[in-house]
């Protein structure tokens, strides 16, 4: 995880199986190994437009936004997997802090390809800094995420959210009506054995009324089964 004093704007990119940040201001760089390659665009701050795959940006306690830049960008988040905006950043831009078209993406996973393999980037505040996480990861497991969200909207208001800074990069589907819910937990980090599998939980007023690990490929059953202890009376 790269972590930055906001304000800032963060270009970051995949080169040789490794992630690589810039921050435009400072010319700060940080590199984290993530294990695979994607198409990717490898981070630079020229004098008239910002290179790379995509920029970050932080600017106040719950905002960080991002465009992909040199190449497509997909966000997960309740609409799916959707492309990310994408667009060219004048330099100038950054420095006016023109960001008023960047998508709101905090705690949203942000994948640099939509086909395998895949890296999934993420990133959050904590006080005065942002911090962004990126994990080798798959598309199938982000379609699946989606899946499950589908079956559990039926039950009542839905999240998602991504605690992205954590190393498996744990997403939850949650459904709630009344005071009951049902949780889906998936893990978006592919290199662990966690992604493998969904944590479901179902309670009541603080209280669990029933839990259960099963493979990701039985996700969407589960959400069915445990649909109906927040669908009865």
């Amino acid at each position: 995880m790269a972590s930055f004093t906001t304000p800032c704007t963060v270009v970051a990119g995949v080169v040789s199986q490794k992630v690589v940040y810039l921050e435009v201001d400072s010319g700060k760089r940080v590199e984290e190994p993530v294990g695979v390659d994607v198409e990717s665009a490898e981070p630079r701050v020229d004098r008239e437009f910002l290179s790379g795959h995509v920029a970050l940006t932080s600017f106040g306690t719950t905002i960080v936004k991002a465009v992909a830049l040199g190449r497509p960008a997909y966000v997960l988040d309740l609409g799916g997997l959707r492309p990310l905006l994408r667009k060219a950043v004048p330099t100038r831009s950054v420095k006016g802090r023109e960001f008023g078209a960047w998508e709101q993406v905090w705690n949203t996973p942000i994948f640099l390809s939509d086909k395998n393999p895949t890296v999934a980037v993420g990133a959050s505040r904590a006080g005065a800094l942002l911090h962004i996480n990126a994990v080798p990861s798959d598309v199938e497991l982000a379609k699946k995420v989606w899946a499950v969200a589908g079956v559990l909207q039926k039950g009542g208001a839905l999240t998602l959210n991504c605690t992205c800074r954590l190393g498996l990069m744990p997403v939850e589907v949650t459904a709630v009506r009344g005071n009951r819910y049902v949780v889906a937990k998936f893990y978006l980090n592919a290199s662990s054995p966690r992604s493998r599998k969904v944590f479901f939980i179902v309670g009541e007023a603080g209280n669990v009324l029933q839990r259960r690990e099963v493979d990701t490929a039985e996700a969407e059953v589960t959400a069915y089964e445990f649909l109906k202890y927040i669908e009865s009376p």
